[in-house]
C-alpha cells in the first residue's frame, strides 16, 4: 500500500503542476483571449471595408456572449462527464476554427453569425479551466492558481494587440484586408494547439504520468478529488440556481465583467479619438490598461491568500475600479489611459476572490455547474458592456462618457457585498453546527 499522503508529498506534486501543467493552460488561454478580442482591433476597418457601424459591431460582439451563456452550463457539465481531455480539446479546436472562418464575412449578418458561432463553440472553456483546478490545487490555492491563470488575458491584450495591429499591416497582400491576414494567422495556430492538448492534457492527477503515486495521493487528498457525487445533473443545476450565496457572487462578477469588456472591445477606438491613426500604434496603447490588471491578478489574490477577509477584498476593489471609472470619463488622453488602468487592476484582481469563495462552497457536479452559471451570468456584462460603450459613442460621439456609468454601478455593487457577507456568515455557521460532535450517550439516573 501506498503510504499515508503528506503535505510534503501535495507540495512536491503541486510544483509539478505549476511547472508542467499550468504554462499550457496559460498558453490555452492567451490563445483563447487573441481569437475572441482581435476583433476590437478591426472595428473601424469593419465599417470602411464591410459597412458594418459601431452599435452593429457593439451588438455583434455582444452576441459572443449571449452564444456563450446559452451553452455554458451543459458545455461545463459534458466537460465532467467527459473529462478535461476530451472536451477541452473540442472547445480549443471548435473555436479556432470558427475564429479563422470569420476572415471571410462579407457583411453584418455575416458577422452577426459568426461571433454568435465563436459564443457556442467557445462556451465552457473557462469555467472547465476552475473546475479543472478544483481536481489539482488545496483551496488555500486555488486563488494564486486562477490569479495566475488570468495573467493569460493580460499577456494577451498587451502583446497580442501591437501582434494584431502589425499583422494589419499585411493590408493588401494576397487580395486580402489586414484585419482578414489578423484573423486567419491567429486562428489556425489555435486549431493546431487544441490538437496538441488532446495529447497532452491528463483527466486529472490519476492520470498525470509525471507525478509519483505518493503526490497522485497527496493531491486527490487535499483537493478532495475522489469525493463521492452527491448530486444528479438536474439536482446540481437546480441547487446553484436557488443558491443565493452563488447568485450573490454571479451578480457582483458581472459588474467587473461587463466594465471590463466594454473598455477591452472600445479602447482602440477610444485611442482613436485621441488622433491616433496608425493601427500598429494603436495596438501598443490600447493595450496599456490591460497591463494594470496584470498587476492585480498577480498581486491582489496573494494579499488575499495572506489576510483573508474576502468581503473587505471584494468591497475595496468594487470602490475604487468605481472611483477609477468616473476619473477616467473626466480625464484627457494620459488620464483616461490611467484611470482605466486601475480600474482593470481592481476589476479583473477582485476575480480570483470571487471564484475561491464560490469553489469553497461546491463539489463534483454542483462545482461544474456553479462556475458555469457564475460565469454565464457574469458574462451577460460582456455582451451590455460592448452594447452600452456602442449606445454612448453612437449618440455622443465619445466613448469615455460610458466610465461614469461604470462608477456608479460599482458603487451600487457594494450593497451585493453587504449581502454577500451575510450569506457567507450564515453558510459557515450552516457548516459549523453540521460538523458539531454527537454527545456521548450518558443513560438518564432512571435507566440505572
Amino acid at each position: 500500500m501506498n503510504p499515508e499522503p503528506t503535505a510534503t508529498a501535495y507540495r512536491s506534486g503541486t510544483r509539478k503542476v505549476w511547472v508542467t501543467l499550468m504554462p499550457v493552460l496559460i498558453a490555452a488561454f492567451i490563445l483563447n483571449t487573441l481569437d475572441w478580442t482581435n476583433i476590437g482591433l478591426a472595428k473601424t476597418h469593419l465599417e470602411a471595408d464591410l459597412g458594418i457601424s459601431a452599435a452593429a459591431y457593439g451588438f455583434g460582439a455582444g452576441l459572443f456572449f449571449i452564444a456563450y451563456c446559452t451553452m455554458e452550463i451543459p458545455s461545463s457539465l459534458m466537460l465532467h462527464r467527459m473529462g478535461a481531455r476530451t472536451w477541452i480539446s473540442r472547445i480549443v479546436i471548435t473555436w479556432g476554427l470558427v475564429s479563422t472562418l470569420t476572415t471571410f464575412v462579407q457583411n453584418e449578418t455575416g458577422f452577426y453569425i459568426m461571433r454568435f458561432l465563436l459564443g457556442l463553440t467557445e462556451a465552457g472553456f473557462y469555467p472547465g479551466m476552475l473546475f479543472y483546478f478544483t481536481l489539482w490545487f488545496a483551496p488555500r490555492d486555488r486563488a494564486i492558481a486562477v490569479g495566475t491563470l488570468l495573467i493569460a488575458p493580460q499577456l494577451a491584450l498587451i502583446f497580442g494587440s501591437p501582434l494584431g495591429g502589425a499583422l494589419m499591416q499585411l493590408d493588401g497582400t494576397g487580395g486580402l484586408h489586414g484585419w482578414q491576414w489578423m484573423l486567419l494567422l491567429e486562428g489556425i495556430p489555435t486549431v493546431l494547439f487544441g490538437f496538441f492538448l488532446y495529447r497532452f492534457l491528463p483527466n486529472g492527477p490519476r492520470e498525470a504520468k509525471w507525478l509519483t503515486p505518493d503526490e497522485k495521493s497527496a493531491i486527490i487528498a487535499h483537493t478532495s478529488a475522489d469525493e463521492a457525487e452527491e448530486h444528479s445533473v438536474w439536482s446540481a443545476v437546480k441547487a446553484v440556481f436557488s443558491s443565493g450565496l452563488l447568485l450573490t457572487i454571479a451578480a457582483i462578477y458581472f459588474v467587473t465583467q461587463l466594465a471590463i469588456w466594454g473598455i477591452v472591445f472600445f479602447l482602440p477606438s477610444i485611442v482613436e479619438s485621441f488622433g491616433i491613426t496608425h493601427s500598429a500604434v494603436i495596438g501598443a496603447i490600447a493595450g496599456i490598461p490591460a497591463i494594470g490588471a496584470l498587476i492585480g491578478v498577480l498581486t491582489y489574490p496573494r494579499l488575499f491568500r495572506t489576510y483573508g477577509h474576502p468581503i473587505l477584498f471584494i468591497a475595496v476593489a468594487l470602490a475604487s475600479a468605481g472611483l477609477a471609472g468616473y476619473f477616467g470619463a473626466h480625464s484627457g488622453p494620459v488620464g483616461t489611459l490611467a484611470a482605466f488602468a486601475v480600474l482593470q487592476l481592481f476589476a479583473v484582481g477582485v476575480g480570483p476572490v470571487l471564484w475561491s469563495t464560490a469553489m469553497d462552497t461546491m463539489h463534483g457536479r454542483k462545482s461544474a455547474a456553479g462556475l458555469a452559471m457564475i460565469n454565464s451570468i457574469g458574462l451577460l456584462g460582456g455582451f451590455f458592456g460592448p452594447s452600452i460603450f456602442g449606445l454612448v459613442e453612437t449618440s455622443s460621439g465619445t466613448a469615455t462618457g460610458a466610465g461614469v456609468f461604470l462608477s456608479y454601478l460599482f458603487i451600487a455593487a457594494l450593497v451585493l457585498t453587504a449581502v454577500l457577507y451575510v450569506l457567507l456568515r450564515n453558510a459557515k455557521t450552516q457548516r459549523r453546527n453540521l460538523i458539531q460532535p454527537v454527545p456521548e450517550y450518558s443513560p438518564a439516573a432512571s435507566e440505572l
